[in-house]
């Protein structure tokens, strides 16, 4: 039969995955009753349940035995502000918040207090549009090739060598320069030329 209780009790150890139900109409406290999954073998599916939920169960005649058939909602427990017809979606304890609307095809990550950590082989990601990454500091361990342009707007430091196959051109000044020209193994910083006058002084780069 179908009974609607209160979960009193959460299960730990050898009973996790099990609750015990509140049964107010029949003044009756359930034995362990298992919760309601979408997966438990290989793979396993697994959203907690709060003390104090309201649950639908099948149960026997004497309330002995049974099952959690479904969490329902109630009025204490209302559904999130962003569900509606068109999104999926889970939002947690903390307030963090995941969920699709697919009649937009958008999909939502609010999680502003909360830190992810991923730990993959492999990401292929191919995005047709613009990406746009807001943050305080950004590093990468690692190589990064880039095929295309880099525009910077902030200063760029290097502390290993930089290698171009084209031209090099700054608006500004370049200090602490020592260029070298591999065509001819001309050093600008230590090539003088002799003069009625004497050794000149070292050209200047782009003259």
């Amino acid at each position: 039969m179908l009974r609607l209780g209160i979960i009193s009790e959460l299960g730990s150890g050898e009973n996790k995955g099990f609750c015990r139900v509140s049964f107010d109409e029949v003044n009756m406290v359930s034995g362990w009753l298992p919760l309601p999954s979408m997966g438990t073998k290989t793979a396993k599916h697994w959203i907690p349940i709060e003390i104090n939920s309201q649950v639908a169960c099948l149960m026997d005649e004497e309330c002995e035995q049974g099952v959690v058939a479904a969490v329902l909602w109630s009025d204490s427990n209302a559904p999130p502000d962003w569900a509606d017809e068109n999104t999926i979606g889970i939002e947690f304890a903390d307030g963090a918040k995941l969920y699709y609307n697919f009649k937009d095809s958008k999909a939502f990550f609010d999680a502003p207090d909360t830190s992810l950590e991923a730990t993959i082989k492999e990401a292929d990601i191919e995005v047709s549009n613009n990406v746009s990454l807001k943050c305080k500091t950004l590093e990468i361990d690692g190589n990064v090739t880039v095929t295309g342009k880099i525009d910077a707007n902030g200063n760029i430091s290097s502390g290993g060598n930089i290698d171009a196959n084209g031209n090099v051109k700054s608006l500004g000044t370049v200090e602490g320069m020592k260029v070298t020209e591999t065509a001819t193994q001309v050093t600008l910083g230590t090539h003088f030329h002799s003069s009625a006058m004497g050794p000149t002084s070292p050209p200047t780069p782009g003259t």
